[in-house]
């Protein structure tokens, strides 16, 4: 019978706990969840500057696979890469150890090899009733082919990106 309560106990939560890798559109700007853990962090509790990059960089990687498009895949059967070409970080206040942070990414615009988009990242609690603005990120990626040589972006991937991109989302 404890083996039962203890399986059941178990399945309860997962089915209650926060899957962080589920991902969502809402309206045209993307969403993704992260915890921050210890290894982001400095002895004090507070997100190194640089984990806000690596985050953004998480959450773009999801977007873009939940318009179907695996950056592995695009290299295999595309040859081609997809990198940052700029970014301009605005650090408006820290995340702490064990925050709950979402990263809100829109499309803003394409043109030939290239895709500009916003990320915002908030502190969010567990019950999503009020968020806090951390870092607002603007970024320039570039499409180049394994070699390096800026390369247009594919008629799907483009088309894909063109359905979400949004203005004034922000």
């Amino acid at each position: 019978m404890s083996g039962t309560f203890i399986s059941l106990l178990g399945l309860m939560l997962m089915v209650n706990k926060i899957n962080l890798a589920d991902t969502a559109w809402s309206s045209r700007l993307h969403n993704f969840r992260a915890r921050i853990y210890y290894d982001a962090t400095d002895s004090g509790g507070i997100v190194y500057h640089t984990e806000y990059l690596t985050i953004a960089e998480h959450a773009r990687t999801e977007a873009l696979r939940a318009l179907g498009f695996y950056q592995s895949c695009l290299l295999r059967d595309q040859n081609i890469l997809l990198t940052v070409r700029r970014c301009n970080v605005e650090y408006i206040t820290p995340a702490f150890l064990d925050d709950l942070v979402e990263v809100r990414t829109g499309f803003i615009n394409i043109r030939g090899a290239r895709i500009f988009l916003e990320q915002t990242i908030h502190r969010i609690n567990e019950t999503k009733t009020k968020d806090v603005l951390l870092v607002s990120i603007e970024t320039e990626i570039a499409c180049i082919s394994a070699m390096g040589k800026a390369k247009r972006l594919p008629k799907e991937l483009k088309e894909a990106i063109s359905g979400k991109i949004n203005i004034n989302e922000f």
